[in-house]
């Protein structure tokens, strides 16, 4: 089979660019029960398949994690495995500690003393027309 060059630089370059979602060629393949085996426990839990899968197909918090299919089989690399998990410690880095685990819907500003009072305030009025 002939390839052109084009084709070459996809497989052979570094620095080619590859489609998102793609793990490099020359890298070690393993199948997404070994990769889960080789990922350390959280909480005493293993990291489950479908999670791998998830973070494959819809990514975590923009980045997803580089894969290949080997005809049935979806297959990550440990250096895919490892970027993926850079990428997320530099996000972690950009956002500040307090919203982290707050999506981006639930975020907002802290309240004032002055509006803690107010609602206070309002929520004891609705009280004492209710009569409790």
């Amino acid at each position: 089979m002939r390839t052109n060059a084009a084709d070459r630089l996809l497989v052979d370059s570094p620095e080619a660019t590859r489609p998102c979602g793609i793990a490099r060629p020359t890298e070690e393949l393993l199948s997404l029960t070994h990769a889960a085996r080789r990922l350390p426990k959280i909480d005493g839990k293993k990291v489950a398949i479908s999670t791998l899968w998830r973070w494959c197909r819809r990514g975590l918090r923009g980045e997803h994690l580089e894969y290949i299919r080997v005809g049935r089989k979806i297959c990550v690399s440990p250096e895919a495995l490892e970027r993926f998990f850079v990428k997320l410690v530099e996000l972690d880095e950009r956002v500040p500690p307090d919203t982290r685990s707050l999506p981006a819907a639930l975020r907002r500003p802290p309240i004032t003393s002055k509006q803690r009072q107010k609602a206070l305030a309002e929520a004891d009025a609705v009280l004492r027309r209710a009569g409790i």
